[in-house]
């Protein structure tokens, strides 16, 4: 069983949806712009999430993602700004692009069965405080976190080798970050106007930091490079006004 396209765009008196165990897909736009839909369950047995499905659903305040979701689309949350709790079940490979983007989530775990965290995905999640991210993620696209304000600690898991462009760009509350042995590249303009970063220990994994990785972060005080770093391309640290200690690895033989 299918919700086609577009079935109950608009609606606006809309307050509650079920989705029963029985459909498979809820396809794109399905369900997009009801802003008065504060309740939406999702049964196991679903398993495609569509592009912008319930996009502008604006009462929607909480969503657990069940078991059974494979693909979640483009947009398909994207501007539910009341929306503060996401559970996602293990079973899902791929978060879409802006799936979650302009919502106001104060906390994601990102489970172990993700791939790929899709572009901007949770772009302007601006009350978004905690992202705990799963070993096994292999990708996370351009300005996945972009503008995540609130946000203040994140963990790279091991498992990703490579990030893409401004993924924490202007997440003006990052602390602290932790990246793990993995990581083969810092991507361009990565962690670019981070003004609450004070340290970075770069693994011995990281072959290339990008231009522009860390400009403008401010409080930037310490970084810890290993052997291993090949490339510091341009304006890597451009205006880290604060860089005091800067620990390079030793010339090799």
């Amino acid at each position: 069983v299918k919700i086609e396209t577009g079935a109950f765009k608009g609606c606006k008196s809309l307050m509650r949806v079920k989705i029963p165990s029985t459909v498979k897909v809820v396809d794109d736009s399905a369900f997009q712009d009801c802003e008065l839909l504060g309740e939406l369950l999702l049964c196991e047995g679903l398993e495609k999430i569509g592009k912008e499905t319930f996009r502008g659903c604006q009462s929607l305040r909480s969503l657990k993602v069940p078991s059974t979701v494979k693909f979640m689309g483009e947009g398909a949350f994207r501007r539910c700004i009341r929306l503060m709790s996401v559970e996602i079940c293990e079973g899902i490979e791929q978060i879409g692009e802006t799936a979650f983007r302009e919502c106001q989530l104060n906390s994601i775990k990102i489970p172990s069965t993700v791939r790929v965290i899709g572009v901007g995905a949770f772009f302007n999640c601006e009350q978004l405080v905690e992202v705990e991210l799963c070993e096994e993620l292999e990708f996370i696209d351009d300005s996945a976190f972009n503008s995540c304000l609130s946000l203040r600690r994140v963990r790279i898991p091991s498992t990703v080798e490579v990030m893409g462009v401004m993924v924490f760009v202007h997440c003006t509350q990052l602390v602290e970050v932790e990246l793990c042995g993995g990581l083969e590249t810092i991507g361009l303009q990565v962690f670019s106007c981070c003004k609450s970063l004070q340290r970075m220990n770069v693994p011995s994994s990281v072959k290339k930091i990008e231009a522009c990785a860390f400009q403008h972060c401010f409080q930037l005080a310490q970084v810890e490079l290993h052997e291993g770093l090949e490339r510091i391309e341009e304006k890597a640290f451009h205006s880290c006004v604060s860089l005091k200690h800067m620990k390079f690895p030793p010339p090799s033989n």
